[in-house]
């Protein structure tokens, strides 16, 4: 081999070197960056579950009601009102709840002439939020309805659905849901 074609022959020899040492250099960088996605996932998904890592647990964004926190029936003050054709139906429901212990305020027809067509809504203020679950867990699928009143009773808006009061309400159905 002659040296002018010795010479040519390595003259690409550096490009060519640096074009394997670039490639060598991303998978690298790539690696390392899996291996951190990696890292960081069980930190803070499976160490987190089992509570022996380091990473800070979620605060729930609401607090359960527990059923300690739920007053008794006959601290709850309820207006019965009916917003039906059927007559009478408000009185029975009211001497039922007057028998379970309730305060019964009023028992008329509903006055803001609402048509409910579910078994019933239960109105109060924010403030009554836990009172009203309690009546509300008498009938059921009872809608919640908050308002802007100022007095502390519960009013129960019987719809076109109400059949009956439920016999004995499940505690859990008088707690909030998370």
């Amino acid at each position: 081999m002659e040296p002018d074609e010795y010479a040519e022959e390595y003259e690409d020899a550096p490009r060519h070197i640096w074009r394997h040492v670039r490639t060598a250099i991303t998978l690298l960088v790539l690696v390392g960056f899996v291996v951190g996605a990696a890292w960081y996932s069980w930190n803070n998904v499976v160490l987190a579950d089992d509570d022996t890592g380091d990473a800070p647990r979620a605060e729930p964004t609401c607090v359960p009601v527990t059923a300690t926190d739920a007053p008794e029936p006959d601290s709850i003050e309820v207006n019965i009102y009916n917003s039906t054709t059927r007559r009478g139906l408000a009185g029975d429901v009211a001497a039922e709840m007057s028998d379970r212990g309730f305060t019964i305020l009023d028992v008329a027809n509903d006055p803001l002439d609402s048509n409910v067509e579910g078994t019933a809504e239960v109105r109060s203020s924010a403030d009554q939020e836990v009172a009203a679950s309690v009546v509300a867990a008498l009938v059921p699928d009872a809608v919640l309805v908050s308002d802007d009143r100022s007095s502390d009773a519960v009013d129960l808006v019987l719809g076109e659905q109400f059949d009956e009061l439920i016999d004995d309400p499940d505690a859990e159905a008088t707690l909030e849901p998370c």
